[in-house]
């Protein structure tokens, strides 16, 4: 009888051993020990639900808590009367299964047994998958934390699907699965497609730690979600478990660049030394031998300007290269999968819109011998490099110039929506409207928020100043600039540039003189490029009818950023709602710059959530891989 027992109190010494000697606790947590003190907690109770026995971390109370390792094996001495029970009830688990329903309360997605801890433990012994449960939930307060809201974003996942199963740890990913299987957070799911999205899962989560998984200490429900945004969700329900474990060992690299501290290494100017090889050769890329380079694109080159500047940048590198690159170009299918076959042969892919971010991993994992890079920042993947431009410090420059214009000290900003780099842009642009008038407000709106309508609201608050869309006769769609009315009429006064020929012909040199394998071998983290004014890819052009006292003085702010001199989020920061930073001669890392969650002090207005922008923007938002939104 007590075979069993010894078995798994040996797992539980060795368990309390390397706790001990990791400085952890090393029995089970108790949950009226990590309550928050003086606060009154809200309790809900939830009824009788299947949970997860691995989610059951600790007691509600002391009691019998020491008679447990962390990892719920039994402790105790196998003559007493608890290893006697224990055995008991291993027994009947064997003989007919355990059918009582634990009492617990849970706690930030944990469970916390009140009765039923020796039946948790066999349970646990046993690998059993689940058990019943009667649940009641305490409420953390809310607050800015992003556990607290990553808790409250869990809890509008659980009102549309009702299982404790998937738990994500990072903002923004239960509305991100959601968008994946077509559904929202909002209306509730049919039982029927929970039970297939809990199986799913499930099958996923078995393949996934048997194939080392449960070593890299990365969250399954993450991996998951990396898992169906390559290879859809789809295919978990029709393919084989070894098609899944061969479609894991693909993604491998991108799992574990999840185990890392540190996943994202910026890139921040152009390295164009040469790196030899090995064996000393030089690039591997001439005219017998030419550098294949694909441009995917979302749009039509022909309608859109984006497109087009980044088709341009393409005839440019074949020009200025010759024969020693061969360049081609198509759209994107409009149906999955949107990238497949097209790539094969190919040396480089240059995917121009962050909108095929998820059709470029896909296929980047599919063909691991190609170069993929896709036209967006903060992309945490080994697979494929983020490419842009710290277009802030133009903006910055722009904000110098609307508030020397801005005479009612009131000055216009739209935005389409705030994906990784964006705020950077707009607190900017309204940090250099301080420094021209330090009484201006800067009026933010969001033209891809769901009926939005920033001309009318301009017009309503006065605003003759503005950055923003401007149409012209001889423009395929608008083109963002600093706009300023004249004689009843709203003419460009300047407007931010990309130089996609340069920075493409940059890139590409990297490629053929070895210096971006050599930058891949060396780092163990996702790259990304992040280049700016003092690599010549950002600049700002001006209208001839720019004062000259204007003009003068922009050239010496942006001769300040080229040479590093200084930059808009250094020395003190204060958004909204208080001080963001204090310190008068620190910077803001490259890092915050990129992923800034607030709005600086002049601004009126915010951040809209993801809800509530229109279908376009709410694609573009989630593909950008953002955070949870303020």
């Amino acid at each position: 009888m007590m075979e069993e027992y010894n078995k798994a109190k040996k797992i539980g010494d060795k368990c309390i051993r390397s706790s001990r000697t990791n400085g952890v606790n090393p029995f089970v947590t108790v949950l009226d020990d990590i309550l928050p003190d003086n606060e009154s907690l809200s309790h809900v109770d939830v009824g009788l639900c299947e949970i997860p026995i691995y989610k059951i971390v600790g007691t509600k109370a002391k009691g019998r808590s020491n008679a447990f390792a962390n990892n719920f094996m039994p402790v105790m001495d196998n003559n007493t009367e608890f290893a006697s029970k224990w055995s008991k009830l291993y027994d009947a688990q064997i003989d007919e299964g355990i059918h009582d329903p634990l009492i617990v309360y849970e706690y930030l997605t944990n469970f916390y047994v009140l009765e039923g801890n020796k039946r948790a433990s066999v349970l646990r012994y046993l690998d059993v998958p689940s058990i019943e449960a009667q649940i009641t939930r305490i409420l953390p307060m809310k607050n800015d934390s992003d556990e607290v809201k990553l808790y409250y974003e869990f809890l509008d996942f659980y009102n549309v699907c009702p299982i404790y199963d998937i738990i994500f740890t990072k903002l923004g990913s239960y509305d991100h699965f959601a968008s994946m299987l077509d559904k929202d957070l909002v209306h509730k799911w049919d039982s029927d497609f929970i039970n297939v999205v809990r199986g799913a899962y499930f099958r996923f989560r078995n393949v996934f730690l048997r194939n080392g998984g449960d070593k890299l200490g990365v969250n399954a429900a993450d991996v998951f979600l990396l898992y169906i945004q390559i290879y859809r969700f789809d295919s978990l329900l029709d393919k084989d478990r070894s098609d899944i474990e061969e479609r894991i060992k693909r993604i491998w690299k991108e799992v574990i660049l999840r185990s890392n501290d540190n996943q994202l290494e910026l890139l921040k100017a152009p390295n164009l030394e040469m790196h030899k090889s090995f064996f000393g050769a030089s690039s591997p890329f001439n005219s017998s031998r030419p550098l294949k380079i694909l441009f995917v694109h979302d749009r039509d080159p022909r309608q859109y300007e984006w497109e087009k500047s980044h088709e341009d940048g393409r005839e440019y590198i074949q020009k200025v290269f010759g024969r020693q690159v061969v360049t081609s170009s198509i759209i994107a299918n409009k149906k999955f999968p949107r990238i497949g076959k097209e790539v094969e042969g190919y040396d480089v892919v240059f995917t121009t819109r962050r909108n095929i971010m998820t059709d470029t991993l896909r296929c980047a994992v599919e063909y691991p011998g190609v170069r993929f890079f896709n036209c967006s920042i903060n992309l945490p993947h080994k697979s494929v490099t983020g490419y842009f431009g710290r277009m802030y410090e133009a903006m910055f420059l722009l904000g110098i110039l609307a508030g020397m214009y801005a005479d009612n000290h009131k000055v216009g900003y739209v935005s389409n929506a705030p994906v990784y780099g964006r705020l950077s842009e707009i607190n900017a642009f309204a940090i250099g409207v301080s420094f021209s008038d330090p009484k201006a407000k800067v009026y933010l709106e969001w033209s891809g928020v769901k009926n939005n309508d920033w001309k009318s609201s301009f017009i309503e608050k006065d605003i003759n100043v503005y950055q923003g869309p401007f149409f012209d006769e001889n423009d395929i769609e608008p083109v963002h600039g600093l706009k300023v009315k004249e004689d009843g009429e709203f003419i460009q006064l300047a407007k931010p540039v990309w130089n996609w020929n340069l920075y493409y012909e940059k890139m590409v040199k990297m490629v053929l003189n070895g210096s971006w394998d050599y930058n891949r071998r060396m780092n163990n983290n996702a790259l990304n490029c992040w280049w700016g004014m003092d690599s010549g890819v950002i600049d700002v052009n001006f209208s001839d009818s720019l004062k000259w006292v204007a003009r003068k003085n922009i050239r010496v702010w942006k001769t300040s950023l080229i040479n590093n001199y200084w930059n808009p989020f250094e020395g003190e920061l204060r958004s909204q709602n208080g001080i963001v930073q204090e310190d008068s001669h620190k910077r803001l890392d490259s890092e915050d710059i990129i992923d800034m969650n607030w709005l600086n002090y002049n601004i009126v207005g915010e951040i809209p959530q993801l809800d509530e922008l229109n279908a376009d923007m709410y694609k573009m938002a989630y593909m950008s891989g953002i955070k949870g939104l303020e």
